[in-house]
């Protein structure tokens, strides 16, 4: 069973996937850390980001100044969709391999900010969000990243907002209190799937 653990950045989906690995049988997968390599030197995604953004964006070994190509998109919402074009394909790619070696009986856990707006939800059995109020996680970004609050406001626009989230997510959690509340909803959540994945293995 594959389950999409959506919610913007700062909301807590880190620590959800923490609690989870510790607790229940599940195999994570993080989309960031796919798009990151994505842009590895000798991969295609690498030569077509170089050739839409031109050199500037690289450092002078060749790798790519991740900060600089934030910066250019995050400024440009056309210039961010150019990007996403490319990194999108490659990184779904590696999540339907990723799934297809999973080992029977295990939740196949697929973490991304992004997971409708790149279509990875079109690769979910269901999808539970991770909502925060907006002061928390900018708090957090804040405070665990050292981004300026207006970096922080800038990324969460351009994400989807916890109205949608809960419109579009099966599940909900809302990670608002302590650790141990968080547990908890985790826990019956959980419970339930491990449940039913064990009636069909």
């Amino acid at each position: 069973m594959v389950i999409g653990m959506a919610g913007g950045v700062g909301s807590g989906k880190s620590t959800v996937l923490s609690i989870m690995e510790q607790e229940y049988p599940v195999q994570i997968c993080m989309a960031d850390e796919l798009g990151h390599a994505a842009l590895e030197q000798g991969t295609e995604a690498y030569e077509a980001v170089v050739a839409a953004f031109g050199e500037e964006i690289l450092r002078g070994d060749g790798r790519v100044d991740r900060n600089v190509l934030s910066d250019i998109v995050y400024r440009d919402g056309k210039k961010l969709s150019v990007l996403n074009g490319i990194i999108h394909p490659y990184v779904k790619k590696e999540i339907r391999r990723q799934i297809d070696q999973c080992p029977p009986g295990r939740l196949f856990v697929l973490e991304t900010a992004i997971l409708f707006e790149s279509g990875c939800d079109e690769l979910c059995d269901e999808v539970w969000g991770v909502i925060t109020e907006d002061e928390i996680r900018v708090r957090r970004l804040m405070e665990s990243r050292g981004y300026t609050r207006e970096k922080a406001e800038s990324i969460m626009k351009k994400q989807m907002g916890n109205g949608e989230l809960a419109k579009r997510c099966r599940r909900l959690i809302v990670n608002d209190g302590d650790r141990q509340e968080l547990r908890r909803q985790i826990g019956t959540y959980a419970n339930e799937v491990v449940a039913i994945l064990s009636k069909v293995w």
